[in-house]
C-alpha cells in the first residue's frame, strides 16, 4: 500500500512544477487539502486516507489551471473519490460517488437547488439523506437528475422519494421573501451565492440532525468559495462536506434535485393563480414580456410578489 506521507510529498513535488501557481495546504479530517491559486483561478484538491486506500476530490474552477493541475498529478496514480463524468446510468456496483472516500459509512446527504435562473418563481433548496438500502430503492424507482425528467415524471417520483427517504428537507423562498433577503445581503456586500449557501447549510443541517451518524454531505457545486463546507464542518465535527460539479450523478443529490424542482413547480402554480395567467420559466425575453403585461394589468406591487427583482429582466420593464 502507498505510504500516505510519501503520497502527499509526491503531490507537493508535482504541483511545484505548475508555472506561476501558489500552493497552500491545510489539514482535513482523515486527510489534507491543497489549494492552488494562479491569478483569479483557484483549484482545490482534497486527499483522504481511508480503508480502501487513498482517494482525492477536486474542487474549484474548471479551466486551464484545473487542467494543468490534473495533468501534473496524473503520474501519481491518484484514485478519484468522485469521477466528474459519471452519470446515474453508469453507477453499477457503486452506490454513491462518495463510496471510495475515507470514513464513508454508507450514510450521506445530498443537496441541490431549483429556481436560481428563473425570473419568476421561488428559489428552492432541498436535501435528501440516504443510506445504501434507500439509495438502491431510489435507483430502482428511476430517480434521476431533474434536468433529464419531464414535469410529469417529477410529480410521479416526488412522493416515492419522500416515502423511501423520509429524512428530506425542502426550503422555498417565494419572491417576496427572496427579494427581502437578497436586499439584506446586498447591504452586507453579499450576493446570490450567499443566499444559496445559506439554503444549503440550513437544509443539510436539518437533515443531519435527524441522523447524526451521517458522515458525508454532497453538494452540487455552484461557487468556488460558498462557505458551506466551513459552516457545516465547524458545526458537525464528524461531517465531511464535498462540493462537486455535476454532483446530480449521485442518487442523493439527484433525489434532492427532484424534490426541489417539484416544490418550484408547485409554487409557480400558486403564483400563476395570483397573476391570473401561467407564468413562464427561465429568464429570457418571454419572461420579460410577461412581467411587463402583469405590471400594466395588476401593478408593480403584485409583480414584486412574482419575480426576483435583482434580475436584469426587472430593469427592462421600468
Amino acid at each position: 500500500m502507498i505510504d500516505f506521507s510519501s503520497y502527499l510529498e509526491n503531490i507537493r513535488q508535482l504541483f511545484s512544477t505548475l508555472p506561476d501557481a501558489a500552493v497552500k495546504e491545510k489539514e482535513l479530517p482523515y486527510g489534507r487539502q491543497f489549494q492552488i491559486v494562479r491569478g483569479k483561478e483557484k483549484v482545490v484538491l482534497s486527499v483522504y486516507k481511508g480503508k480502501k486506500g487513498i482517494s482525492t476530490v477536486w474542487g474549484g474552477q474548471e479551466g486551464s489551471l484545473m487542467n494543468s493541475a490534473m495533468t501534473a498529478l496524473s503520474p501519481s496514480g491518484g484514485n478519484e473519490c468522485i469521477e466528474t463524468n459519471i452519470t446515474n446510468n453508469e453507477i453499477k456496483n457503486s452506490i454513491s460517488l462518495l463510496e471510495n472516500c475515507a470514513g464513508f459509512n454508507g450514510v450521506w446527504v445530498g443537496s441541490d437547488e431549483s429556481g436560481k435562473g428563473d425570473f419568476f418563481g421561488p428559489l428552492v433548496v432541498a436535501a435528501v439523506l440516504v443510506d445504501t438500502d434507500i439509495a438502491r430503492e431510489l435507483i430502482a424507482a428511476g430517480v434521476k437528475d431533474c434536468k433529464v425528467l419531464t414535469d410529469k415524471e417529477i410529480h410521479r417520483l416526488s412522493p416515492i422519494i419522500k416515502k423511501t427517504a423520509p429524512i428530506n428537507v425542502v426550503l422555498a423562498l417565494k419572491p417576496e421573501m427572496y427579494n427581502y433577503r437578497y436586499e439584506q445581503l446586498r447591504l452586507e456586500k453579499k450576493n446570490l451565492n450567499h443566499l444559496l449557501a445559506n439554503g444549503h447549510i440550513s437544509a443539510i443541517r436539518k437533515a443531519v440532525h435527524q441522523r447524526p451518524e451521517c458522515r458525508y454531505a454532497l453538494v452540487d457545486q455552484f461557487s468556488v468559495h460558498s462557505g458551506i463546507r466551513e459552516a457545516l464542518e465547524s458545526e458537525f465535527s464528524d461531517l465531511i462536506v464535498v462540493e462537486q460539479k455535476r454532483a446530480e450523478a449521485d442518487i442523493a443529490v439527484a433525489a434532492a434535485s427532484v424534490l426541489a424542482r417539484e416544490r418550484f413547480l408547485a409554487v409557480m402554480d400558486e403564483l400563476s393563480i395570483l397573476a391570473g395567467k401561467t407564468l413562464p420559466k427561465g429568464g429570457g425575453d418571454i419572461a420579460t414580456a410577461q412581467a411587463k403585461e402583469i405590471k400594466n394589468e395588476l401593478g408593480v406591487k403584485i409583480l414584486e410578489k412574482l419575480v426576483k427583482k435583482h434580475f436584469s429582466n426587472y430593469k427592462k420593464i421600468n
